[in-house]
């Protein structure tokens, strides 16, 4: 399929390189930066009812959903002394200087804003901005206090966010420091010479470094979220590797069978060069399904990881068959093992095993997948508080010095705006108020309700409309600021606690209880607050998922169909690397989500699985799982052309592919493994999830499952319909 192409690029191989220097030359002084373009959260969009429903706060009732919170100490003095107040005051000043703060409020005006000891006091600093803007808000913040006698902890969003990109930040580059060299001692394993193991090494970085270029440039032109550049790396590294990996192995294995170097480039491109066509094919259309998402968040990971993949299947497909044209027979240089195919006779064992047993081996591995699958029946879909951080980050510290001292329990609290028309102390309305109200403080798990017709429990309607006949005879100083901050003409604000998880299960039931209040054809209950957006976004992703996860199916599917002019094994693949995917989401729910083995991973147990995570995993895994199934299944195709038997192909697929698949397995399961070695909770979960997936689908699906199912469907394996035959075009794969 393309040989032609292959001795065209030896023809021109310096052509070849010179382009791909040029390109690495110009994206080199962009590609470190890459990460400086890239945005804070993500995890919103403006059609979600809590998004309209903030909005509708903010412009109603003056509440900014940005906001950073102060916590100030002394090391002698305690609030309201003379000297704590003159320099709390001062930083009040120096704050309220910056045009950004829209309000200010402190335990000054506040009086129950103080720790349970006395010693600390809060400050919250409302930011008329959006959280995309807030992190260069906050550097102007921090510029501006100068010289105060006070112990400062900020945190809240912003510094939350600004935290993550610098825990993320090292997290790569502790990740990178350990992924590449593991990596190159995996190919050395692989391969037993210097030369032919730097070289998919080499030419991987080459990739990633150029796919990050573009995406410096790419997020100049469409925003991007900051949280999907350690993912977007992390495939771009394992990607890059692999692809030139097996471009390699199968050069090696022309020149061993004593064909030149010309002829050996031009078959290599034509049968492994449409393999890793397919693969990276298979891998660009999973993750192309995240841009099917509305979520910014989802949206980056997808275009950063289809530039990075596609420039990896580039390079392997251009430069690297250029540089072993020059390379030739020098890829055997410098030896640093005494064997090169370290495995050929363990995988003539295994495979005679399979063949000679294949239930003996089916049902034990499809016990073990299903067994780890449990799991995931229990999953809480939520998105991840401070806790993703470890306690030497400011905002970290600042959050658990509010629980700690303040007595801020983590608890559901919503905003929930009631509309209407016309004046909030009309008989009617207040009547319509005092109702709903009522309903609220009535709603299971509700533990308070507080708004102007719920201040005490006994009191009922008339009591309020006596009350509020003459509003401005009030006296009491609560009733006074719930009149002032809570009631505008149209509109009235209830606050809601419930003693749930703020991201529980229970809590999202919560918000759909009290959007249930809204009228279909009149809406006019707003809920905003954390569980109501953890609401929105569960809804969101999971409403569209199954879609997306059947169109990312279908589409491998038919590739697949392609390739190996078969129904049979494609419908295998799919439904095996559904298995395989969903094993692993029960491993990270038992480990994540439950605290398994948090004291060994070195994190706090989240009580959820961040919503995104599995979907990511599934974009990235389904492609990844289809790759080894496709150089599997490749070389399995090509000994029943060769031999016309299906038990003596499969034998002779798994002894020929079992070495370098489980080489180009252990690159990701390195590179993966590395991550998990992060400080960010979501970053280790994403790493931890692909390294046992990987792990998962090299050892137990593809070495034992897949050629088990193969023996056993016999020449059924390659059944097509003579009818989509004819239609389908004529591709030929390893």
């Amino acid at each position: 399929m393309l040989s032609r192409s292959g001795r065209w690029i030896y023809r021109n191989r310096y052509l070849v390189i010179a382009v791909w220097v040029v390109a690495l030359l110009a994206m080199l002084p962009v590609a470190p930066r890459a990460q400086e373009r890239l945005l804070p959260g993500g995890f919103s969009n403006s059609d979600y009812p809590s998004m309209k429903a903030g909005e509708l706060i903010n412009e109603r009732f003056d509440r900014h959903r940005i906001a950073l919170l102060f916590i100030v100490g002394h090391e002698t003095e305690k609030p309201y002394s003379p000297e704590f107040d003159r320099e709390a005051r001062r930083l009040i000043g120096q704050i309220e200087s910056d045009p950004n703060v829209a309000e200010v409020r402190s335990y000054l005006t506040e009086p129950n804003w103080l720790s349970d000891d006395g010693g600390l006091a809060l400050i919250e600093v409302g930011l008329d901005l959006q959280i995309e803007d807030s992190l260069v808000v906050l550097d102007e913040i921090s510029g501006r206090i100068d010289k105060i006698d006070l112990d400062v902890v900020m945190t809240g969003a912003p510094p939350l966010y600004r935290d993550i990109v610098v825990a993320s930040g090292e997290d790569l580059r502790r990740g990178e420091l350990v992924a590449f060299p593991l990596a190159v001692i995996a190919l050395l394993l692989v391969f037993g010479t210097v030369v032919a193991a730097v070289m998919p090494a080499a030419v991987g970085g080459v990739a990633v470094a150029v796919g990050l270029g573009v995406v410096y440039y790419v997020a100049d032109v469409r925003d991007m979220s900051v949280l999907s550049f350690n993912i977007i790396t992390l495939l771009g590294i394992g990607m890059g590797i692999d692809y030139s990996l097996f471009y390699v192995n199968r050069f090696k294995e022309e020149l061993a069978k004593g064909l030149s170097v010309v002829d050996a480039i031009a078959e290599t491109h034509d049968r492994a060069g449409t393999a890793i066509l397919f693969s990276g094919v298979t891998s660009v259309i999973g993750l192309a399904s995240l841009l099917l998402f509305d979520l910014t968040v989802l949206d980056s990971i997808g275009i950063g990881a289809v530039i990075v993949i596609s420039i990896a299947l580039l390079s392997a497909q251009t430069l690297m068959p250029a540089v072993l044209s020059v390379v030739g027979h020098r890829i055997n240089k410098l030896p640093v093992l005494s064997f090169t195919r370290f495995g050929d006779g363990v995988w003539r064992r295994m495979a005679d095993g399979v063949m000679n047993r294949p239930f003996l081996f089916l049902v034990p591995t499809v016990a073990i997948l299903i067994a780890l699958v449990i799991p995931f029946k229990d999953i809480r879909p939520g998105t991840a508080d401070a806790t993703i951080l470890p306690q030497r980050y400011e905002s970290r510290q600042g959050y658990d010095l509010l629980q700690e001292e303040f007595g801020w329990e983590i608890s559901t609290e919503l905003m929930v705006a009631y509309t209407f028309e016309g004046d909030p102390f009309s008989d009617e309305n207040l009547a319509e108020l005092y109702a709903f109200g009522q309903a609220l403080a009535n709603l299971p798990d509700v533990d308070r309700v507080s708004s102007i017709v719920n201040l005490r429990p006994t009191l009922g309607i008339d009591d309020y409309r006596d009350l509020y006949r003459y509003p401005e005879a009030i006296y009491d100083g609560a009733t006074l600021r719930l009149l002032n901050e809570s009631v505008r003409e149209g509109a009235v604000l209830f606050h809601v606690s419930a003693d749930l998880h703020p991201f529980s299960t229970e809590a999202r039931a919560l918000v759909d209880s009290i959007r249930a209040f809204d009228s279909l054809e009149s809406p006019y209950v707003y809920v905003d607050g954390g569980s109501a957006h953890t609401n929105d976004l569960v809804r969101s992703l999971y409403g569209r998922f199954p879609l997306v996860a059947l169109i990312v199916i279908s589409l491998t599917f038919v590739s697949l169909m392609m390739l190996f002019r078969s129904v049979v094994i494609p419908l295998k693949a799919v439904i095996l690397n559904t298995l395989s995917i969903l094993a692993s989401f029960g491993a990270l729910v038992w480990v994540f989500q439950q605290g398994n083995l948090s004291g060994l991973l070195n994190f706090e147990p989240l009580g959820i699985t961040e919503a995104t995570t599995p979907i990511v995993l599934f974009a990235i895994l389904f492609g990844l799982s289809m790759d080894y199934e496709i150089f599997l299944l490749s070389r399995i195709r090509e000994a029943y052309v060769d031999t016309g038997s299906n038990r003596e192909s499969v034998k002779l697929g798994l002894q020929r592919s079992g070495t370098i698949i489980t080489g180009a397995g252990l690159i990701l399961i390195v590179v993966g493994a590395s991550f998990v070695l992060a400080e960010v909770v979501s970053v280790k979960t994403v790493g931890f999830g692909l390294a046992l997936a990987i792990f998962i689908d090299v050892t137990i699906v593809r070495i034992l499952i897949a050629p088990a199912l193969m023996r056993l469907f016999g020449r059924w394996n390659w059944w097509l319909p003579s009818w989509i035959d004819r239609r389908l075009p004529m591709l030929r794969a390893e």
